[in-house]
């Protein structure tokens, strides 16, 4: 969903002008410091997994998506269950399942990993429902040969003219993501492609390619290994 907010929209058209030149690296931090909603959430049998499934993976595809869908060669990957869902913890606010269970929690804390493409690009990210951290943390980062962007949390990017480096500030009204515009855009853009008027920018085979990346990951947390592909 993430492809759809503006500040997504606005540097794929500089990426795509070759401003940044090639993406050859990017960084992506989705972290709750309190945040597992629990219920079905919470329920690896239900859910197939914690914060890389629910969180993670749309950091991961905003990063994949700008650096050009590269495909996969290999996942280095961990995932750790040390907190559970701290439902002890007082005065903080979180949002919650409605089938919410304290008592119940299946899935990781936290998980990281460093994605290699075949391209030789690279990706490291980190994700969590609950770690021991100051605040949360969004944080999307992608670097290229001519130039870099922060996405999130807020839009930046960042160049070089006459020998001096330069942090250009697009001008637009969400310089994160928007989430009601986003969806909405989302909608929009779905029922153009129903209509022919478009064409879609998150066909199915990019869904392939995420699930063989969050896939690795958690095999190869399981088995301490990389995965190869």
């Amino acid at each position: 969903m993430r492809r759809y907010g503006t500040n997504t929209k606005v540097l794929k058209k500089f990426i795509d002008a070759g401003e940044l030149g090639e993406i050859y690296y990017a960084k992506a931090s989705y972290l709750r410091r309190l945040g597992n909603p629990g219920g079905w959430f919470s329920d690896i049998e239900r859910s197939g997994g914690g914060p890389l499934l629910d969180i993670g993976v749309h950091v991961i595809d905003l990063c994949w998506y700008l650096m050009g869908r590269p495909k996969v060669k290999s996942v280095t990957g961990n995932t750790y269950k040390k907190l559970g869902n701290r439902s002890n913890v007082q005065n903080l606010s979180y949002y919650q399942a409605a089938d919410f269970d304290a008592s119940k929690n299946s899935v990781e804390d936290m998980a990281n990993a460093l994605i290699r493409f075949e391209n030789g690009a690279s990706l490291m990210v980190d994700v969590s429902f609950t770690l021991h951290a100051k605040s949360n943390e969004v944080a999307v980062k992608i670097f290229g040969e001519r130039g870099g962007a922060e996405v999130e949390p807020d839009f930046t990017i960042v160049t070089e003219k006459h020998d001096t480096i330069l942090n250009v500030t697009p001008q637009i009204d969400n310089a994160t993501f928007d989430f009601v515009a986003g969806f909405q855009n989302e909608i929009n853009t779905f029922v153009d492609c129903c209509l022919g008027r478009a064409e879609l920018i998150s066909p199915v085979e990019d869904g392939v390619e995420l699930t063989k990346i969050i896939s690795g990951i958690y095999e190869s947390s399981e088995k301490g290994i990389e995965i190869q592909f």
